[in-house]
């Protein structure tokens, strides 16, 4: 009796054995099937993983000779990826890849039967992209307030867009409230303020501007007797925190896209008439990163009576804006006149050009930055093959 009971308990512990191995073969372990690989240091030689290349704008792809490892960031940027899988099936790649663009380092999350190829482009300097895509629009013969700049014709401007934020095309094109911008125009000098003191801008950097609003309804200061200037208005307030959470402090990107702008000394002067071509050099606000346009870069797009700022042809803020958004604010204060009860600012309104008013009615802000200027660029500046930044240093 005591054998049987014996042998019993051995039949059932072999059964319950049996069984949970039979689980661990038919039941899915994700932790098991999943393995992690890590571009620059690959520590598995699956094949699920390739790199490819582009050495120039206009050459083919090819698989790069060192599968295992980022390509040198100095001369090639990421640009995007594909992923399928066993049946050829496209699977999102952010939901697999991880990367830190600075560190140039990506973790790949991947199963076996999941099939990723990296792509990397080499790009060409700014001002050879911006010379062989200009056409008619941007003007690099002479330069206006230390920059050659797009300019408004009777058609729409399609040569400026820009990526920030990402070099993927695709994730650009699908996102353009979050990543598309526009080129107001490359820096054609050094530029310093103060006697020398400290340097505005380098030769060759973008001026880029948001090419859709971050704000339809943003107040520039809180009252039109206001008499702070920029650097405690409202609108500074508004962009600063746009660009900290949009830019420097998103992951896991941030630092790289944050070291690409460069921080300004923005031209803070009261313009009690109507402005022309040349910003008021008189004052700078304290130094940042993020500003909006100034008046005269309305100027300096328009041309005649029409502007590449106005709705119908350019950078300004889109038609199917209602109310008050189909105004948008400069960064540029009218400052206090005998004949008006107090201090306002410049604001490109709905007929298309500028005019002044109080700083307290709500209207669309676009953020400006500056770029570095040793970046190369991939892309045509069109809406559909934007400009995208490839390396964020030359070779």
């Amino acid at each position: 009796m005591k054998k049987k009971i014996i042998l019993n308990s051995v039949i059932v512990t072999l059964i319950i054995i049996n069984s949970f191995v039979i689980y661990l073969l038919v039941v899915p372990n994700d932790s098991k099937r999943l393995e992690k690989v890590y571009i620059k240091n690959i520590f598995s030689s699956d094949k699920s993983i390739a790199v490819w290349v582009q050495d120039a704008e206009e050459e083919e792809w090819h698989e790069a000779s060192n599968r295992d490892s980022w390509p040198s960031p100095t001369t090639h940027g990421f640009v995007g990826a594909e992923c399928t899988d066993s049946d050829g099936a496209e699977i999102d790649y952010h939901n697999i890849l991880q990367f830190n663009l600075s560190t140039y380092h990506a973790t790949i999350d991947t199963k076996n039967s999941i099939y990723c190829t990296l792509y990397f482009a080499k790009g060409r300097p700014v001002s050879q992209a911006l010379e062989e895509t200009k056409g008619s629009t941007l003007n690099l013969s002479s330069a206006v307030d230390g920059m050659y700049r797009y300019k408004g014709t009777t058609t729409a401007v399609n040569n400026n867009y820009i990526c920030f934020g990402t070099s993927d095309k695709i994730e650009c094109l699908a996102n353009p409230d979050t990543y598309m911008f526009r080129i107001i125009g490359i820096t054609s000098e050094e530029r310093t303020a103060n006697n020398g003191q400290y340097v505005m801008w380098k030769k060759g950097q973008l001026k880029i501007i948001k090419a859709t609003p971050s704000a339809k309804e943003q107040k520039w200061g809180s009252s039109s007797s206001d008499s702070s200037p920029w650097d405690s208005s409202q609108a500074k307030s508004h962009v600063t925190s746009w660009y900290n959470t949009n830019i420097k402090n998103k992951q896991p990107n941030g630092t790289y896209w944050d070291s690409i702008v460069t921080e300004q000394r923005w031209y803070n002067a009261d313009q009690t008439s109507a402005p022309g071509t040349t910003e008021p050099t008189g004052s700078q606000s304290a130094v940042s990163k993020v500003a909006l346009m100034y008046a005269t870069d309305f100027n300096n797009a328009s041309t005649g009576t029409s502007s590449w700022l106005y709705v119908k042809n350019g950078w300004s803020t889109s038609s199917s804006l209602t109310g008050n958004s189909l105004y948008e604010w400069t960064m540029t204060r009218y400052g206090y006149s005998f004949d008006t009860s107090g201090f306002g600012a410049w604001r490109v309104i709905s007929s298309g050009i500028l005019a002044w008013g109080g700083v307290n009615p709500s209207y669309a802000v676009r953020p400006i930055m500056y770029l570095q200027s040793d970046i190369n660029l991939t892309g045509d500046g069109s809406t559909t093959d934007p400009f995208r930044i490839t390396t964020k240093n030359n070779a």
